[in-house]
Protein backbone atom coordinates (compact mmCIF):
# COMPACT_ATOMS: atom_id res chain seq x y z
CA UNK A 1 0.00 0.00 0.00
CA UNK A 2 3.06 2.28 0.85
CA UNK A 3 4.65 1.55 -2.00
CA UNK A 4 1.41 2.37 -4.44
CA UNK A 5 1.60 5.78 -2.29
CA UNK A 6 4.70 6.68 -3.24
CA UNK A 7 3.91 6.05 -7.06
CA UNK A 8 1.08 7.88 -6.88
CA UNK A 9 3.47 10.28 -4.82
CA UNK A 10 5.89 10.41 -7.60
CA UNK A 11 3.44 10.42 -10.51
CA UNK A 12 2.05 13.85 -9.10
CA UNK A 13 5.40 15.38 -9.39
CA UNK A 14 5.62 14.77 -12.52
CA UNK A 15 2.59 16.47 -13.91
CA UNK A 16 4.25 19.30 -12.20
CA UNK A 17 7.13 19.32 -13.69
CA UNK A 18 5.31 19.03 -17.18
CA UNK A 19 3.12 22.08 -16.45
CA UNK A 20 6.01 23.90 -15.04
CA UNK A 21 8.03 23.02 -18.42
CA UNK A 22 4.58 23.99 -20.87
CA UNK A 23 4.56 27.16 -18.68
CA UNK A 24 8.02 27.64 -19.05
CA UNK A 25 7.95 26.82 -22.39
CA UNK A 26 5.27 29.45 -23.28
CA UNK A 27 6.63 31.92 -21.14
CA UNK A 28 10.23 32.06 -22.39
CA UNK A 29 10.58 34.91 -24.38
CA UNK A 30 8.86 37.09 -22.16
CA UNK A 31 11.07 35.47 -18.84
CA UNK A 32 14.09 36.28 -21.14
CA UNK A 33 12.63 39.58 -21.60
CA UNK A 34 12.18 40.93 -17.98
CA UNK A 35 15.06 39.49 -16.59
CA UNK A 36 17.52 40.94 -19.59
CA UNK A 37 15.51 43.75 -21.11
CA UNK A 38 14.24 44.05 -24.56
CA UNK A 39 17.80 44.61 -25.80
CA UNK A 40 18.80 40.65 -25.32
CA UNK A 41 15.17 39.69 -26.61
CA UNK A 42 15.26 41.73 -29.98
CA UNK A 43 18.60 40.37 -30.45
CA UNK A 44 17.65 36.81 -30.37
CA UNK A 45 14.64 37.53 -32.41
CA UNK A 46 17.46 38.35 -35.39
CA UNK A 47 19.66 35.96 -34.26
CA UNK A 48 16.83 33.08 -34.28
CA UNK A 49 16.08 34.49 -38.05
CA UNK A 50 19.40 33.46 -39.40
CA UNK A 51 18.67 30.14 -41.68
CA UNK A 52 17.37 29.09 -45.14
CA UNK A 53 14.23 29.71 -46.26
CA UNK A 54 13.09 32.99 -44.71
CA UNK A 55 10.51 34.56 -46.85
CA UNK A 56 10.60 38.21 -47.11
CA UNK A 57 7.46 39.91 -48.83
CA UNK A 58 8.72 42.35 -51.42
CA UNK A 59 5.74 45.17 -52.43
CA UNK A 60 4.47 45.25 -55.64
CA UNK A 61 6.57 41.97 -56.32
CA UNK A 62 4.76 38.33 -57.83
CA UNK A 63 6.22 36.42 -54.97
CA UNK A 64 8.75 37.11 -51.85
CA UNK A 65 12.99 37.52 -51.31
CA UNK A 66 13.42 33.86 -50.29
CA UNK A 67 16.94 33.67 -48.45
CA UNK A 68 19.88 31.13 -48.55
CA UNK A 69 21.96 32.83 -46.28
CA UNK A 70 20.48 35.66 -43.55
CA UNK A 71 23.24 36.83 -41.28
CA UNK A 72 23.45 39.94 -38.48
CA UNK A 73 26.47 41.01 -36.89
CA UNK A 74 27.44 44.37 -34.80
CA UNK A 75 23.72 44.44 -33.76
CA UNK A 76 23.12 47.38 -31.49
CA UNK A 77 19.46 48.29 -30.09
CA UNK A 78 18.13 51.75 -29.03
CA UNK A 79 15.00 51.93 -27.09
CA UNK A 80 12.59 54.35 -27.08
CA UNK A 81 11.85 56.34 -23.93
CA UNK A 82 8.29 54.72 -23.61
CA UNK A 83 9.56 51.35 -23.75
CA UNK A 84 6.86 50.39 -26.28
CA UNK A 85 9.35 50.64 -30.08
CA UNK A 86 12.76 50.38 -30.47
CA UNK A 87 15.18 49.86 -33.45
CA UNK A 88 17.84 47.47 -34.40
CA UNK A 89 20.90 48.55 -36.18
CA UNK A 90 23.19 45.84 -37.59
CA UNK A 91 25.25 45.06 -40.46
CA UNK A 92 23.16 42.43 -42.25
CA UNK A 93 24.86 40.00 -45.10
CA UNK A 94 21.78 38.44 -47.30
CA UNK A 95 21.98 35.84 -50.33
CA UNK A 96 18.69 34.72 -51.89
CA UNK A 97 16.52 35.27 -55.19
CA UNK A 98 13.45 37.23 -56.09
CA UNK A 99 11.74 34.77 -58.16
CA UNK A 100 15.04 33.88 -60.94
CA UNK A 101 17.11 36.54 -59.78
CA UNK A 102 19.36 36.30 -57.69
CA UNK A 103 19.96 39.21 -54.60
CA UNK A 104 22.76 39.39 -52.66
CA UNK A 105 23.71 42.07 -50.48
CA UNK A 106 26.24 43.48 -47.55
CA UNK A 107 25.91 46.50 -45.91
CA UNK A 108 23.93 48.55 -43.10
CA UNK A 109 20.32 47.28 -42.14
CA UNK A 110 17.71 49.31 -39.73
CA UNK A 111 15.02 47.11 -37.72
CA UNK A 112 12.31 48.74 -36.78
CA UNK A 113 10.36 47.01 -33.26
CA UNK A 114 7.28 47.40 -31.53
CA UNK A 115 6.20 45.47 -28.25
CA UNK A 116 3.32 44.04 -28.60
CA UNK A 117 1.49 41.51 -25.76
CA UNK A 118 4.84 41.24 -23.83
CA UNK A 119 6.88 40.45 -26.69
CA UNK A 120 9.41 42.54 -28.99
CA UNK A 121 8.34 41.83 -32.75
CA UNK A 122 9.61 43.31 -36.18
CA UNK A 123 7.40 46.12 -37.28
CA UNK A 124 6.98 44.93 -41.16
CA UNK A 125 10.03 43.30 -42.14
CA UNK A 126 13.20 41.49 -40.70
CA UNK A 127 15.27 43.65 -43.38
CA UNK A 128 12.77 46.57 -44.48
CA UNK A 129 15.75 48.54 -45.95
CA UNK A 130 16.79 45.51 -48.13
CA UNK A 131 13.04 44.69 -49.30
CA UNK A 132 12.57 48.43 -50.01
CA UNK A 133 15.68 48.32 -52.36
CA UNK A 134 14.91 45.05 -53.66
CA UNK A 135 10.93 46.18 -54.08
CA UNK A 136 12.46 50.03 -56.63
CA UNK A 137 14.70 47.45 -58.60
CA UNK A 138 11.83 45.18 -59.45
CA UNK A 139 9.79 47.95 -60.12
CA UNK A 140 12.02 49.85 -62.65
CA UNK A 141 12.46 46.20 -64.34
CA UNK A 142 8.46 45.53 -64.13
CA UNK A 143 7.68 49.26 -66.11
CA UNK A 144 10.90 49.19 -68.67
CA UNK A 145 9.23 45.32 -69.60
CA UNK A 146 5.35 46.13 -69.53
CA UNK A 147 6.02 49.85 -71.16
CA UNK A 148 4.99 51.93 -67.97
CA UNK A 149 6.78 55.06 -68.42
CA UNK A 150 5.00 56.95 -66.06
CA UNK A 151 5.67 54.50 -63.31
CA UNK A 152 9.21 54.43 -64.44
CA UNK A 153 9.65 58.26 -63.55
CA UNK A 154 7.68 57.80 -60.31
CA UNK A 155 10.91 56.10 -59.57
CA UNK A 156 13.27 58.97 -59.97
CA UNK A 157 14.99 60.67 -57.54
CA UNK A 158 14.64 64.43 -56.87
CA UNK A 159 15.68 67.39 -59.22
CA UNK A 160 14.44 65.67 -62.33
CA UNK A 161 13.27 62.91 -64.00
CA UNK A 162 16.47 60.58 -63.35
CA UNK A 163 17.11 59.79 -67.07
CA UNK A 164 13.44 58.24 -67.04
CA UNK A 165 12.83 59.62 -70.51
CA UNK A 166 16.27 58.67 -72.20
CA UNK A 167 15.98 55.52 -70.48
CA UNK A 168 12.49 54.88 -71.93
CA UNK A 169 13.32 55.75 -75.35
CA UNK A 170 16.04 53.25 -75.45
CA UNK A 171 13.50 50.84 -75.05
CA UNK A 172 10.21 51.56 -76.30
CA UNK A 173 11.10 50.94 -80.15
CA UNK A 174 11.42 47.17 -79.23
CA UNK A 175 8.06 44.94 -79.80
CA UNK A 176 8.08 41.78 -78.12
CA UNK A 177 9.91 43.30 -75.34
CA UNK A 178 11.38 41.48 -72.23
CA UNK A 179 13.57 42.79 -69.65
CA UNK A 180 15.25 39.84 -67.38
CA UNK A 181 17.79 40.16 -64.66
CA UNK A 182 19.92 37.88 -63.68
CA UNK A 183 21.61 39.27 -60.56
CA UNK A 184 21.46 42.26 -58.43
CA UNK A 185 24.82 42.86 -56.42
CA UNK A 186 23.81 45.28 -53.72
CA UNK A 187 25.70 47.05 -50.93
CA UNK A 188 23.42 48.70 -48.26
CA UNK A 189 25.28 52.32 -47.01
CA UNK A 190 23.28 54.61 -44.34
CA UNK A 191 21.28 57.06 -46.65
CA UNK A 192 21.76 55.11 -50.60
CA UNK A 193 22.10 51.82 -51.77
CA UNK A 194 24.72 51.12 -54.87
CA UNK A 195 23.66 47.90 -56.99
CA UNK A 196 25.71 46.35 -59.91
CA UNK A 197 22.79 44.80 -62.31
CA UNK A 198 23.19 41.63 -64.66
CA UNK A 199 20.69 42.06 -67.00
CA UNK A 200 19.01 40.63 -70.47
CA UNK A 201 17.00 42.69 -72.96
CA UNK A 202 15.37 40.93 -75.96
CA UNK A 203 13.25 42.03 -78.30
CA UNK A 204 12.33 43.18 -82.07
CA UNK A 205 13.24 45.83 -83.76
CA UNK A 206 11.96 46.83 -87.81
CA UNK A 207 15.33 46.04 -88.85
CA UNK A 208 16.94 43.00 -86.54
CA UNK A 209 15.81 41.28 -83.30
CA UNK A 210 18.06 42.16 -80.24
CA UNK A 211 18.99 40.18 -77.56
CA UNK A 212 21.54 42.13 -75.50
CA UNK A 213 23.52 40.85 -72.01
CA UNK A 214 25.25 43.23 -69.74
CA UNK A 215 26.16 44.53 -66.58
CA UNK A 216 25.18 48.00 -65.83
CA UNK A 217 26.01 50.48 -62.26
CA UNK A 218 22.62 51.96 -59.98
CA UNK A 219 21.98 54.15 -56.96
CA UNK A 220 19.47 54.30 -55.28
CA UNK A 221 18.88 56.90 -52.81
CA UNK A 222 16.24 56.70 -49.64
CA UNK A 223 13.46 58.60 -49.06
CA UNK A 224 11.58 57.91 -45.90
CA UNK A 225 10.62 54.55 -46.83
CA UNK A 226 11.20 53.84 -49.83
CA UNK A 227 14.63 54.32 -52.37
CA UNK A 228 14.58 56.39 -55.73
CA UNK A 229 16.97 56.34 -58.14
CA UNK A 230 19.83 58.82 -58.60
CA UNK A 231 20.88 60.29 -61.28
CA UNK A 232 20.04 57.82 -63.60
CA UNK A 233 17.72 54.50 -64.56
CA UNK A 234 20.28 53.03 -66.42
Amino acid sequence: MRRLEDWGRLGGIGIAVLAVAGVLAFLGPRLLGLAAGPEAEIVTTLKEAEHDGVSLPVPGAPGPLVSRKLQYARITVSVAPDGRSAEAFATLDFEGALGATTVSTAGVEVVPFTRESGRWRPVSSLAPRLVAAVAALEARRRALAEGLPDALSRLAGPGGDGGAGRTWEEVAPLSKRRLTVQAWYARLERDEVTVTEYYRVEGDLPARPVDTRGERPLLLVREGDQFLFSPGLM
